[in-house]
């Protein structure tokens, strides 16, 4: 088991030659007697092939809990190829959680659901088959075709209340932000959780806000719920503390430090009669699986290196000198306030005649 401070996120996973196809990372807190239940929920789903347990990457990251989660989790998901539990040396929130499994996912899709699988997995086909379309999929209690089992009216009430609140404080025009299973292709949560820094339950909402204001795409699933018991969520102190998280974010969502990248221009990618593309073309459009890469004018290339300590940049910078031999490349930083101009992104493509929006 990976151990982390409560200082700093986990290294990034640079994208490996041959990767999971999905991360599913699991925040857990506390859970060592709920997490039983849940991964069975979770081990159903594959068995029935909804999740390929051989090409998913599952990661749990246990949030300073002072019972026995880590090691919970350890043996009930031992059986499969990878497993990732990650330790964060003491509490400091759901947001933060996934935050550091975001950073540590090496699939080019990543989705979180809370540790009691109240969503029931096996509806992540759909979440999948969402992000063909859309750089996120969120599920939705409230979509048409959603159903709530054993739905506790006190807790009804806050989700309705706060989401009303939420979307008229923010317009992220949402039927169910806080709802715990969200998808998103790699490069989105990535660009997304590296820029916003909610630590505890509002985080889903500065992560959802960032993503409008980037004008990235949001589609609602439709989910089974099904009300576990012996949550961590505290009905109306956690209303309090969530509200004030939302004035706050929307304040600063766009005063974050600056984001590491690499920025290159290309040869014109032209495809005339004994003309072939440059190589890098294909390099960095399999890059685009996994982090954010922003096409501008003129074959300029803009790679963003999200989640990423020090030493994560400088190697991957080192990688791409290499790939991109003959290639200038320059290292450089972009806030997210100037990412704002040029929404909206576009942070997967594959056409060569697709650019970003020249600033």
């Amino acid at each position: 088991m990976a151990e982390q401070s409560g200082l700093d996120p986990p290294s990034t996973a640079i994208p490996p030659s041959v990767s999971p196809r999905l991360s599913l990372v699991i925040p857990a807190y506390n859970e060592e007697l709920r997490l039983n239940a849940g991964i069975a929920r979770l081990l159903e789903a594959i068995g029935t092939g909804a999740i390929d347990g051989d090409t998913t990457e599952f990661i749990v990251v246990d949030d300073g809990s002072i019972d026995a989660t880590a090691s919970c989790a350890q043996a009930l998901l031992a059986s499969l190829p990878h497993l990732k539990v990650i330790q964060l040396a003491k509490n400091q929130g759901k947001g933060a959680a996934v935050r550091a499994g975001v950073a540590a996912a090496s699939a080019s899709a990543i989705i979180f659901a809370d540790a009691d699988m109240a969503i029931d997995p096996s509806q992540t086909p759909q979440f999948i088959e969402a992000l063909a379309t859309a750089d996120m999929a969120i599920g939705s209690r409230a979509a048409s075709g959603a159903t709530v089992d054993r739905s506790s009216i006190s807790r009804s009430l806050m989700n309705r209340s706060f989401n009303r609140l939420v979307n008229t404080l923010t317009r992220v025009s949402l039927d169910d932000t806080q709802c715990g299973f969200k998808a998103f292709n790699a490069p989105t949560a990535k660009l997304l959780f590296h820029c916003t820094v909610t630590e505890r339950m509002g985080f889903d909402v500065e992560v959802l806000l960032l993503a409008r204001r980037l004008g990235l795409t949001i589609t609602q699933v439709p989910v089974h719920w099904l009300r576990v018991r012996g949550s961590h969520v505290r009905s109306w102190a956690d209303s309090v503390s969530m509200v004030s998280d939302v004035i706050r974010v929307r304040r600063a969502v766009d005063n974050m430090p600056p984001l590491q990248g690499v920025r290159m221009t290309l040869p014109a990618h032209t495809s005339g009669a004994g003309r072939k593309p440059h190589s890098g073309y294909g390099y960095l459009q399999s890059l685009s699986a996994y982090l954010p890469v922003l096409r501008r004018a003129n074959g300029e290339f803009l790679v963003l290196l999200p989640l990423m300590t020090e030493i994560d940049v400088t190697t991957m910078f080192e990688k791409m000198t290499l790939e991109l031999s003959g290639i200038v490349l320059e290292r450089t930083s972009i806030t997210t306030a100037r990412l704002r101009t040029m929404a909206p992104l576009t942070l997967s493509w594959d056409d060569a005649e697709i650019t970003a929006p020249a600033a």
